[in-house]
């Protein structure tokens, strides 16, 4: 069965030598329960249209997936790394993605998914990040 929820999704990232950067998106969304997990699917603004999100998350992993002005595939797994690209209007962009956790307590469709990484390019890190959805009833 699928619900409508409210989405927010905050970002922080830090780069070496920068300041954090901290970013929020609240949504509307769609939240499904599956036989092994769930699926989250919203939509957000980008400078270069809109982009279509979907997470899902099953045995502890996490895949998201970003369609429109910006594609990429990301999946989350603590302790594992994992090759991933970005396609940007300018190019494509590969980096490893080391996700040090993932984390996730849900009751029907309210709850939080909190996810740990770090991305490099040739075992330099680019920056350690970490993103948390929080999903309540609309």
């Amino acid at each position: 069965m699928k619900e409508d929820v409210s989405v927010r999704v905050c970002g922080v990232q830090r780069c070496p030598g920068a300041e954090e950067d901290v970013s929020e998106l609240v949504c509307d969304g769609v939240f499904k329960h599956t036989a092994d997990g769930w699926l989250l699917a919203y939509e957000e603004p980008s400078e270069a249209g809109t982009v279509k999100t979907l997470l899902r998350f099953a045995d502890g992993r996490v895949t998201l997936t970003r369609r429109g002005a910006v594609r990429s595939e990301m999946t989350f797994a603590a302790g594992e790394c994992h090759t991933i690209f970005y396609e940007l209007p300018l190019g494509r962009l590969t980096m490893e993605l080391h996700t040090d956790s993932v984390c996730a307590s849900f009751d029907g469709a309210c709850g939080t998914l909190e996810l740990c990484y770090r991305l490099t390019v040739r075992d330099e890190t680019v920056s350690e990040n970490r993103l948390t959805v929080t999903l309540a009833p609309r």
